[in-house]
């Protein structure tokens, strides 16, 4: 009976192992995580892998600090794209003020940190 157990359980953990990078390629999307928050500010950080996605939102105004970079293509509402790269270190406030969506393109998991006033 152990050797069927630890079938069983290479077997589920072979199968999560080759379904995750799917997955994370399959259009699933970047969700950000509250780090800090007062009552003039949000900050959050946002971490994308190869693949995902964020929805669809106006930023102008939010500060972003990028401390892993890579190939983003934004989406506008109008259907129009556009691909940036982003360096490790940059930073910048987003005057764009159309609402975009953002897809990392690249091989390399994108994290940043985002502020946002209230």
């Amino acid at each position: 009976m152990t050797h069927f157990k630890a079938a069983v359980c290479f077997a589920s953990l072979f199968t999560i192992a080759i379904t995750i990078p799917a997955w994370a390629q399959s259009g699933s999307m970047a969700t950000p995580k509250t780090i800090a928050e007062n009552d003039k500010m949000v900050v959050t950080e946002s971490i994308g892998k190869p693949g995902e996605s964020t929805a669809s939102i106006k930023r102008q105004g939010q500060f972003y600090y990028y401390v892993q970079g890579g190939n983003v293509e934004l989406t506008y509402d109008d259907g129009t794209k556009a691909t940036v790269v982003r360096k490790t270190g940059e930073s910048r406030i987003v005057t764009d003020k159309r609402a975009y969506s953002a897809k990392n393109i690249g091989t390399t998991t994108l994290r940043v940190i985002i502020v946002t006033l209230k």
